[in-house]
Order: C-alpha cells, then structure tokens, then sequence
C-alpha cells in the first residue's frame, strides 16, 4: 500500500495529534513518531527556530530551544515538497469485518495501491481488512497491540490449547456489544472479550513510534498491580492525554523590531558563528563586510548590533524567574506604553480612563455605576502572541510526562506560534479584599475546598473564593460574548490572574489565538470600548441570576467532574472544553449573584 498523506493543523500536532497519539487517516490509522524522527533529508533538525522566547522559556522551567514542527505540501503531480511529520500505521493487526479474522500486518504482503482483502477460504466475498479499534496501554506512556493470541489461551485448561503457537488463524467474533469472543481457529482455544482487559504489557521494547528499541523496558510482572496495562478503545481519553502550555509574549521580546539589522543577526546564529571564529581582525573585517552586503546595511550597523547582542539583547541581563509567568503577562497589560507600534506581538490599549468616566454620565443609572466601580481596569488587547510549548504526553492517567522525543534528551521541544487580540479586566482590589473576606463566602468554600485537595489537583494553588469569582465571571463572559459578539465559545480562551501574596491579582483574559501571522479581525478587540463592555458585563450577570435548572443548580452542593463545581451547569456557565484552562471545574455562579436566603454577598451588587 502507498503512503497516505494526513493534513493536520499545527494546533493539532501540538495536541491530540502529537506524539504517540494515534490518528485516523482517510484509509489507516497510525501512530506518530517522535521527533527524533522529524528530520530532513541531511538528518538535521526539519522545523524552524522559534526565535525571542527566552522568557517563555524561563516561564516554562525549560532549557530546550523551540522549533515548530516540519510542513509539507502535496504538489499537483503527487510529490511532497518539505518534510512530513512522520507517522506509523498502527494497530498492527487488521480484521475481515465479515468472519472475524485477525491478520498481523497484511499490508506488507500487498501491492502498492492495493488494499488488504480476507484470505480465508470460507469468507464470502473476501472484503476488505478493518484495522481491529483497540489498543494496551500503559501508565508509564507505552503502547501496544492487543495480545490477541494471550487472550484467546490464557484461560485454557487442556494442554494442547496452551501450548498453541500458531498465530495465524485467530479469530475476533462479535454479536453484539457484550457478546465478543477471542478464538483460536487452530486449537479451538477461545475467550470472552471486554475491551478493558488490564494484563502486564510485557517486555517488548520496541514502540509504534520509534524506529529503534532504545527506550526504557516498562515494569516487569513483579512491580506492583498499579502499573499493570490495560486494553483500551483508540477512541478512549485515557489512551493519549497531551501535555502542553501556552505563555504570552511580552515586552521587551514583544517590541522586537522585525527586519532590522539586530534582528537578521540575533535569528542567524551561523552568521554570527562566521565572525566569531574567525582567525584574525582582517578576517573578521572580511566577513563583517560580506555579511553587510548580504543584509543590505553597512559593516558599522553589523558591529553595533553585534556588541547590542553580547549584551544581552533583547532582554539585557532582566532576571527571570521559573513561575513568574502570570505575575509578569498582569503587569505587562497594565502598563502603558505610548509609543507602540501596531507590528509589536502585544498591542494594548488602556480604556480604564475612558470606563471610568462612565461614572460620571447622567444617562447611567446607579446599578450600571455600581458596576463600573467594581472593575479597577479594562484593556483593549488589539494584537497578541501566545507560544504554545508541546512537553509531552500521558497515557491512563498516569503522572509522568512522557517527553516528544521519549528518552529526554533533545535539544529541543515542538511549539507554534499562536496570533490574535482579546479584552482584559482585573477588579477593584479593595472590593475584592473585602468582599472574599466575608464569613458567608469562606462557609460558601468550605466544602468544595475539601473536595479540591482530596482530588490532588495541583492548580490552582490555592483554591480561593478570589479564583472562583474570577473563573466563574470569565465563563459568563465567554458565554456573553458568543451570544454577542458573534465569537464561538470554543474559539475563545481564558487566562485566569489570581493571587494574593506576595503581589495582589485579580484579572481576566479572554482571547482569542491562531496559527497565523494575521491573527483574527479585531472583532473580539472592539468589544472591549467601554460602553460595549458594561452592556455584555451587565446583561451576563443578569443571565447569572438565573438558569432554566434552578433552583436545582443554584442549590447544587457538588456537580461535575469530581463533584468540583456547585452552582454551575451546561444551562448556565459550562463553556466548550477548550476555551476552559480547568477542564470545565471549580465554579460556582452563586459567588457572582449572591444569595440572598443563604446571606451570602455577590461581589457586584446583584440583587
């Protein structure tokens, strides 16, 4: 069979077609290899450098360089012109939909072109092999095919049935969902299939997505029943769980000016490699020249940006600090900077003057005031950039992150670009200390605080009345937004700031991001003009007061994954999985709305 060629989103590479996910194609599903395979022709490194992420880095607490994956193009005469990211067709075995029979790759034995067909006998019709849906996984990040033939003698009592060895005339039988059987044509052996089998994955060490066996083996059948594989649907969650991260840029990377001199030399490290060695001043006057003609600038331009560069440029020695991430993107929106050009990668406009004004307009009544001094500051965010970091990936829940290149050991990690615009708030601190003080509010906490720890989720740390206020106002946002602004829930993405030591946070991003230099249209931007905003503002606190499930939801203890949220269900706050960094978890609309039988206080006011 030929090579099929899978379009894939770059978002999509970084997510749930990453590493070791596996992807249904037009005609296969396959596995995709790690990127140490994602190399061209010479062996090199296949995708482009992304450049002005060492604070990204530093955010992330990794030492890797950025690369975005390899592109390719299929050409009109069926060439591929670039490089794929290469991919595996797995499962290994295939099934004749009609008898039943489990073939181990029947593709190696076709032409190019052809499709793999039942050569059993007693088939009508010999129609074409499936791929069998069903996979072992592994918590340490392994994958592999079913043990088809394990599971058909497993469970045999006469000897001839478990000392079988023939492969080759295993059958997987259906009648209906639970009625699945295993069978061994040879022996007669059989036995019933679940599809959540858990068994030891074995000591085999090569992976779908490695070309080589280098990989650690997983535990041995002595290790303890935790760390036992279990058969999965391909379609299941716990298969292939993506590890990835996005940060903002900011200045002074953010204000990086494109085309300069500084900049080709900073992007070039093989051109400032050439200065560097070479042997003596003439010979460093001579590449300096040569390189000057090549950019178009004059010998003096390449030597003042190469001293910009040993110091420092574009960050200057600034000190960064691993989890500082959310600290410095809240300062960077608040503060103003009047000389921005509109090709910096964060363009914001200050409108807090322009919504505080509003106060003082006559034509406002005094609910609409009231909410104006709730919110300390509004940003318009005209252009932004996120750089989105793939760490890895997880299978069945497990803890560790298996990394893209699966030892460990690469220079660099896969990661796009990501462009587009968006609002930001932060409230009124003095409000806010006030009001998430409240013995009502803390009671109001409690019991879902319990549950918070007892889930060992990580963030947000810690769990605060502050947080719920600000995740459950983004939501209802969101919601607001869509209904408005045309924008579909799932393209929106929020960024939560929350903390209360050591520097006080309480803002809210909602944006919007694509893998593409044009980011969107500023439509999402222009909803953030002053009187715009208090109209999406008020009329989504006036949804909050009530939902078509109350007063179930509003008097929900628990609902949700993990019983995380209260007050808070698809009629009312849920948004789509993406737009939400917390899985759709830890809201309560009753911290924005109050309750008035309960005495709690609602932040804005709402009656």
């Amino acid at each position: 069979m030929s090579d099929e060629l899978i379009p894939i989103r770059f978002s999509h590479v970084l997510g749930q077609s990453g590493v070791g996910a596996i992807v249904r194609g037009a005609n296969d599903l396959v596995v995709v290899q790690d990127t140490r395979q994602w190399t061209d022709r010479q062996g090199g490194f296949a995708g482009k450098l992304i450049p002005y992420v060492e604070r990204v880095r530093a955010a992330l607490g990794i030492s890797q360089a950025l690369r975005e994956p390899p592109v390719a193009k299929e050409l009109a005469n069926s060439q591929i012109d670039g490089v794929c990211v290469p991919a595996t067709r797995f499962p290994s075995w295939m099934r004749c939909p009609n008898c039943g029979a489990l073939y181990l790759r029947p593709w190696k034995d076709e032409q190019v072109g052809d499709a793999p067909r039942c050569r059993r006998d007693t088939c009508k019709n010999r129609p074409r092999l499936e791929q069998v849906t069903w996979v072992l996984a592994h918590p340490a990040g392994y994958l592999g095919d079913v043990p088809w033939h394990f599971l058909a003698h497993r469970d045999s009592k006469a000897s001839s049935q478990s000392a079988c060895k023939v492969r080759d005339q295993l059958k997987l039988i259906e009648r209906g969902y639970e009625q699945r059987k295993v069978r061994c044509g040879a022996c007669g052996a059989e036995a019933p299939f679940l599809g959540d089998e858990r068994l030891y994955f074995g000591q085999q060490r090569m992976q779908p997505w490695t070309r080589d066996d280098i990989a650690p083996p997983p535990p041995s059948p002595a290790d303890s029943a935790k760390d036992m594989a279990q058969v999965l649907a391909i379609n299941d969650t716990r298969v292939y769980a993506p590890a990835a991260e996005s940060v903002l840029v900011i200045p002074p990377e953010s204000r990086v000016r494109k085309g300069t001199v500084i900049d080709l030399l900073y992007r070039h490290s093989d051109d400032r490699r050439k200065i560097d060695n070479a042997k003596n001043p003439l010979a460093r006057k001579s590449a300096i020249r040569t390189l000057a003609t090549e950019y178009r600038c004059k010998p003096e331009e390449i030597e003042e940006a190469l001293l910009d560069i040993g110091r420092g440029y574009p960050l200057y020695g600034e000190n960064l600090t691993p989890g500082q991430l959310r600290e410095s993107e809240f300062k960077a929106f608040l503060e103003i900077l009047p000389d921005q050009r509109d090709d910096e990668d964060l363009v914001t406009r200050n409108k807090t003057d322009e919504w505080c004004a509003l106060q003082d307009r006559s034509d406002l009544a005094a609910p609409s005031k009231n909410l104006v001094g709730c919110i300390q500051n509004l940003v318009r965010v005209d252009r932004l950039k996120a750089v989105k970091v793939f760490k890895g990936f997880t299978r069945l829940d497990g803890e560790d992150v298996v990394p893209p290149d699966i030892l460990g050991q690469s220079s660099w990690l896969p990661a796009i670009e990501l462009y587009g615009e968006g609002i930001f708030i932060s409230l009124d601190e003095d409000r806010l200390r006030s009001w998430e003080q409240h013995p009502k509010v803390l009671v109001r906490l409690e019991k879902l605080q319990r549950r918070f720890v007892q889930s060992a989720r990580k963030e947000p740390n810690p769990l605060t009345p502050r947080f719920m206020l600000l995740h459950t106002l983004s939501h209802l946002l969101m919601r607001q937004i869509e209904a408005e602004g045309g924008y579909p829930a799932a393209s929106l993405i929020e960024r939560i700031y929350c903390s209360q030591t050591p520097e006080h946070m309480a803002g809210i991003l909602i944006h919007v991001a694509v893998p593409d230099i044009a980011g969107s249209l500023g439509g999402l931007a222009e909803l953030a003009e002053p009187r715009r905003f208090l109209g999406i503002l008020s009329r989504a606190l006036e949804h909050a007061r009530w939902c078509s499930l109350d007063p179930v939801c509003s008097e929900h203890d628990g609902q949700g994954p993990g019983l995380l949220n209260r007050a808070a269900c698809h009629a009312c706050t849920l948004v789509p999985e993406p737009a939400c960094e917390y899985g759709n978890t830890l809201l309560d609309r009753c911290f924005v709305k109050g309750d008035d039988s309960d005495g709690l206080p609602a932040f804005f006011g709402v009656p």
